[in-house]
């Protein structure tokens, strides 16, 4: 039963190749990787015409609005990825050029996993539109001057593609080249979202703990009614080649040691230099609002999670996703932020599903794009009165 029940699973779920070593993994070594095949207002002046940009596309875009609004924003780079692509920073500011204190710092990413481009787009467009209607009514004057004391009030900072390597690659993953067989194809590349240094070592000291497995009624129906997970996936891959969602533009592998990307590390090193209020990290998919782990175990902070999060939903409709106890997943940065840093930080799972990484329904991505502006000056306005 067991093994049938394995079957379903696998087959329904992966190519050929990726059958064969799951099974192969499965009785020499048991260690099993499931992991999730994804196939299937008032206008804001968001065009109706988007498309996802290329990551050259999006250097000629900073380049052309630091010409068109040199006053209220710059963008530099964090560092180089593997192959050699910069990492953007932009900021949007009244004194873009002088780091105030006084203000509060709110982070806007994207494109952390390079084949998630409604992601990134929804921050390139949250850019565009709060340029350009910071410097004229493009909607009327009332939204207007809300931006313009949000910008004249704190300072936002932007990183559109985390991960330029994997956007430009359609994949998951990063660029790096792992020493392992396949290491440059079919097992390239690192997860930037389990490359951070949070639960690290426990991870290898209790490496069945990140495996889902439900321990009690509640894990089970967990793992029956989630579309996004399945049993015995792994939540964290230690070894580049058991991780055998790369063979299809996927895959969990945490990379040889925390912080050991160019991604991660130019994130890690941006924060230690600001003081960063609240953090927006879009993906997708599952129209979900995710709170770093066991935010509702954190006294007050668990009500300021609670409140931002719930205002949030009531702008896109999206539920608060609470992650149970058999769901462990180390090397996230969100966790690591809030520890480290005490970040106000969400996941925004954007889209029902992995298909809008297609630009099919250009009026659907538009309308997303909107409410997200709204959710991005609804969190600068609430950092504003937090400091």
């Amino acid at each position: 039963m067991f093994i049938y029940f394995i079957m379903n699973n696998i087959i329904a779920k992966h190519n050929l190749l990726t059958v064969l070593l799951s099974f192969f993994l499965l009785f020499t070594i048991f260690h099993v990787n499931i992991s999730a095949n994804y196939t299937n207002k008032q206008s804001l002046n968001i065009s109706n015409t988007v498309h996802y940009y290329s990551y050259d596309e999006l250097v000629d875009l900073l380049k052309q609005l630091k010409q068109n609004y040199p006053d209220v924003f710059t963008y530099d780079s964090l560092g180089k990825t593997h192959q050699n692509r910069d990492i953007w920073l932009a900021k949007i500011s009244d004194d873009v050029q002088i780091n105030d204190n006084e203000e509060p710092d709110v982070f806007y990413s994207g494109g952390v996993h390079g084949n998630e481009k409604p992601g990134y787009q929804n921050v390139i467009e949250s850019i565009i539109s709060i340029l350009e209607n910071y410097t004229s009514p493009n909607v009327n004057e009332s939204f207007t001057k809300r931006i313009k004391n949000i910008v004249n009030n704190s300072e936002l900072f932007f990183i559109p593609m985390v991960n330029p390597d994997g956007c430009e690659a359609n994949t998951r993953k990063n660029g790096r080249i792992n020493k392992c067989i396949f290491g440059k194809s079919l097992f390239a590349g690192v997860d930037i979202c389990r490359n951070f240094d949070y639960l690290w070592e426990d991870a290898d000291e209790h490496p069945f703990r990140y495996i889902l497995i439900p321990r009690t009624l509640e894990d089970i129906k967990f793992i029956i009614t989630q579309k996004n997970f399945y049993l015995f996936e792994r939540g964290v891959i230690r070894y580049p080649a058991l991780d055998f969602g790369s063979t299809h533009g996927f895959g969990f592998y945490r990379g040889p040691y925390a912080f050991s990307e160019p991604e991660s590390s130019s994130i890690k090193k941006f924060f230690e230099n600001h003081s960063i209020t609240i953090w927006l990290d879009y993906h997708i998919f599952g129209e979900e609002i995710r709170p770093p782990k066991c935010w509702s175990d954190n006294g007050e902070d668990s009500i300021t999670f609670y409140s931002i999060a719930e205002n949030i939903s009531k702008f896109n409709g999206y539920k608060i996703f609470e992650e149970p106890k058999c769901l462990n997943i180390s090397g996230r940065p969100y966790e690591w932020a809030y520890k480290n840093y005490n970040i106000f930080n969400f996941i925004i799972e954007l889209c029902p599903s992995m298909d809008s990484s297609i630009v099919d329904n250009k009026d659907f991505m538009s309308n997303i794009f909107e409410e997200h502006l709204l959710i991005s000056l609804y969190v600068a306005e609430r950092a504003i009165n937090m400091k």
